[in-house]
């Protein structure tokens, strides 16, 4: 772990502090500046950073259909809010030019509510800061991925210190972002930001081309990103500002944080083969066609979501951990991604949901400690907060006599309601096909991409093929010898009493009870490692019950929980041994030993990875496809499209497919 992974893993994210001038204006309280001009802050974003990069005009004459921008501090958003109208009323509609990609920085995040006020003084951009204040993130390290425009505008959000940021931003030799707004506090308020190391990583993002501009012409900052690869001028200030700094790189060296060993390749031109009728298959749709890519889905059921994806009710809540490890950090990032595309989709389709809240006991010796643990980790409190017996029960509705720890923002929602209106949106763009009653017997790859056959008999040739097929993606492409293993899950649905319609929170144990929807309760569920049986089974719905009786036996309204109908559904999962899904392409197996033989010794000079060309897979999701599958098809669609990432190179890594070899080579075992 390097130490910017480090320190991510290990800071508590602070909000600003605020003060207020006499004009109305953001005071940084630990930087005494303010955190845009008194005299028409809005004018002066327009001048020195849209105008300085001649933009908007520059979205027309883009070389490809995402262009992106780069900022050192968002602050209250206003150089993002002043690009985005712009973008939106001169940038074409299609073709190169017509998607825009922000990506900022920053070390302290605002309030919701200093946010909204902040924005207040720019009625003009009204319609478009509240959006950004509604979908505004936690104070949690990483990158938050925001969508604005139906998709055409991304915004990733860095929280954290630039300098530990910068260097996880995932980019291929080629670079990144096309102009940087170099902003801030100013430099003699906010040295620690302005400093070598921040323009050379600067430099390595930039591509070919790419300009630059700040307020600020101060000469260690133009003699700075001189030496780091930028031609700079000096240009007239803004009002009564006399100089500024803009400049260009003109000269491109080749500059990468994907390692090799770890390739994340573009796919190919054209059209996307997607096998699955999930939720992870239904995403990774929608992100695709929101980039302008056709799509085929091929379902082998009559509807979608009828595996794994198809219970009545689930929980949406991160996975924590007290060292805020790969595991954790993803789950804090992709929670947060799964509520934005929850609350945008209920907005326009029939979605069964409720952000309940969720609360989690520890009904044990082990449970307790884990999460103790977990209470002491780098986690806001609108994410997770520890709670005493006393307040778990409160926020519950029902007793348990546990202490525990909450989940505020996370509840239930029905996956089936969700995967259906991701489709349907998906569909609505006339770029999605669905294919049902298509079960996939063969694939084989082609010189220029993938052949996919179906039982019946018909037939698809593609450049580019994702398996997102839940538990059977390992025997479709037995070739990528993943090391994943199905889990039987049997879900209890039991009818509500006078007691447990009390309950107001999903209620996590040694299994989970969701709190009523349409007179009934689900509980569960069964864990059958290694098993793919789908038929009911009696002595699991008896299992369900004995689990909630025996993590609460002081309790008595437990024994009101009736599973003597049977009703129940069965499902199963795809699961990993770390836990964590596999999204991206798949590695040549073959030869793989030779080809990193050195592997061990030198990484540094490492050759790519060797894969086959358009095929990728999105699986392992386990129990949190919920949490997990939104962020997981938003990476897979921009990993074949060319976009920018949305996680950090190190969690990249961790949920690479190839990760369980490269891992024994780079630890020097031998491949079995």
């Amino acid at each position: 772990m390097t130490r910017a992974e480090e320190n991510v893993s290990q800071t508590s994210l602070h909000h600003a502090r605020l003060d207020w001038n006499e004009a109305g204006t953001p005071v940084s309280s630990d930087f005494g500046d303010v955190y845009f001009s008194n005299n028409n802050g809005l004018s002066e974003t327009r001048y020195v950073f849209l105008q300085q990069n001649r933009l908007p005009a520059r979205f027309s004459h883009h070389d490809s259909d995402s262009f992106v921008i780069g900022e050192t501090g968002f602050g209250t958003g206003l150089n993002f809010l002043a690009t985005m109208q712009a973008f939106l009323e001169q940038a074409p509609q299609s073709g190169n030019g017509s998607r825009l990609h922000f990506i900022s920085f920053e070390k302290y995040p605002l309030t919701q509510s200093d946010l909204r006020k902040a924005l207040a003084a720019w009625p003009e951009l009204g319609h478009l800061s509240q959006d950004l204040i509604a979908q505004w993130p936690l104070p949690v390290s990483g990158c938050h991925r925001l969508l604005f425009a139906g998709g055409r505008i991304r915004l990733d959000l860095w929280f954290g210190d630039i300098k530990d940021m910068l260097p996880l931003v995932p980019h291929r030799a080629e670079g990144l972002v096309d102009v940087w707004y170099l902003d801030g506090f100013a430099p003699a308020k906010n040295p620690e930001m302005w400093t070598q190391a921040l323009f050379d990583g600067l430099a390595r993002l930039a591509r070919k081309n790419a300009t630059i501009s700040t307020f600020t012409c101060a000469g260690f900052v133009r003699r700075g990103l001189i030496a780091s690869g930028f031609a700079m001028k000096k240009t007239k200030g803004h009002g009564t500002k006399w100089a500024m700094l803009i400049g260009e790189r003109s000269d491109k060296a080749p500059a990468q944080t994907i390692a090799n060993h770890y390739a994340r390749p573009v796919g190919r031109d054209g059209e996307i083969v997607i096998i699955g009728g999930g939720v992870a298959s239904a995403m990774t749709a929608l992100s695709l066609v929101e980039r302008g890519r056709k799509v085929t889905l091929l379902c082998e059921d009559g509807e979608p979501a009828t595996g794994a994806s198809g219970n009545r009710q689930g929980a949406l809540y991160p996975l924590l951990n007290g060292e805020h490890d790969a595991l954790s950090r993803f789950y804090s990032l992709a929670f947060g991604y799964a509520r934005q595309r929850l609350l945008a989709l209920a907005e326009h389709h029939p979605i069964a949901f409720e952000l309940c809240g969720v609360v989690q006991l520890g009904y044990d010796d082990k449970s307790r400690a884990k999460l103790t643990k977990m209470s002491q980790g780098p986690f806001p409190p609108e994410l997770m907060q520890p709670l005493s017996a006393a307040e778990a029960d409160t926020i519950a509705g029902l007793p348990s006599g546990h202490d525990g720890v909450s989940y505020p923002l996370g509840g239930w929602l029905c996956p089936a309601d969700l995967t259906r209106a991701a489709l349907k949106e998906a569909q609505a763009s006339g770029l999605l096909q669905v294919e049902y009653h298509t079960q996939v017997v063969a694939i084989a790859e082609l010189a220029e991409g993938w052949h996919v056959e179906s039982q019946d008999g018909r037939h698809w040739q593609t450049p580019n093929l994702v398996v997102a097929a839940g538990h059977q993606l390992p025997a479709l492409i037995p070739f990528a010898e993943l090391p994943l293993y199905p889990v039987r899950g049997q879900v209890s649905h039991v009818p509500t009493t006078a007691s447990l319609r009390q309950l107001k929170t999903v209620l996590c144990y040694d299994g989970y009870l969701t709190p009523m929807h349409n007179e009934q309760h689900c509980i569960g569920a069964s864990y059958g490692r290694n098993q793919s049986s789908l038929e009911f089974r009696a002595e699991e719905q008896t299992q369900n019950q004995a689990r909630l009786q025996a993590c609460l036996p002081e309790q008595a309204w437990p024994a009101e929980v009736d599973v003597s109908g049977n009703e129940a559904r069965v499902g199963v999962r795809c699961a990993s041994r770390d836990h964590l899904p596999v999204v991206g392409p798949i590695v040549r197996l073959q030869g793989l030993a030779d080809h990193y033989a050195n592997l061990q010794r030198d990484q540094h000079n490492a050759q790519p990875l060797p894969l086959h060309p358009g095929l990728y897979v999105l699986g392992a999701l386990g129990s949190r496809g919920l949490c997990s599958a939104p962020l997981c098809g938003e990476l897979l669609a921009s990993e074949i499209c060319g976009d920018p990432l949305p996680l950090a190179a190190d969690l990249l890594e961790a949920l690479h497919p190839a990760r369980y070899w490269v891992r024994k080579l780079l630890k020097g075992k031998a491949l079995a």
